[in-house]
């Protein structure tokens, strides 16, 4: 694998799937064993595919900027951030305001070209601050 690879991946989940909502480019990215950390009972591109979806179809107005991607020869991490309004939040407050992580860092293991593994990470600060509301 190379680092290029790595970062062709990463930027094409965040600027295509994401950005764009291009679904399409899923099975061609991923392993058939792909593990998605938010899609527990899902392997796949399923696994992917869903997380995609839900997160875009959560926001219709979403827009995604990508801040940075770190790649080695068998790991991506993209951090970007995203805008838009959410149906759902994710969490709620002890007031009652909304919880809505903005900034993430995703991070896929990769081996012979395909995404393996995927976890989501959010900017624990930015969760803080918005329970403490």
């Amino acid at each position: 694998m190379s680092q290029e690879t790595c970062h062709a991946l990463m930027s094409t989940y965040l600027d295509e799937v994401l950005g764009h909502r291009r679904f399409d480019l899923i099975p061609g990215m991923v392993s058939d064993d792909l593990v998605d950390h938010t899609q527990p009972h899902l392997r796949g591109s399923a696994a992917l595919d869903a997380h995609a979806r839900g997160f875009c179809d959560n926001a219709p107005d979403l827009a995604i900027e990508v801040l940075r991607i770190i790649a080695t020869d068998d790991t991506a991490l993209g951090i970007w951030r995203w805008d838009g309004e959410p149906g759902r939040p994710s969490a709620v407050s002890h007031s009652g305001a909304p919880v809505v992580p903005r900034l993430i860092a995703s991070l896929f293991d990769v081996s012979n070209g395909k995404i393996t593994e995927y976890r989501a990470f959010v900017d624990a600060v930015d969760v803080f601050t918005q329970l403490a509301r």
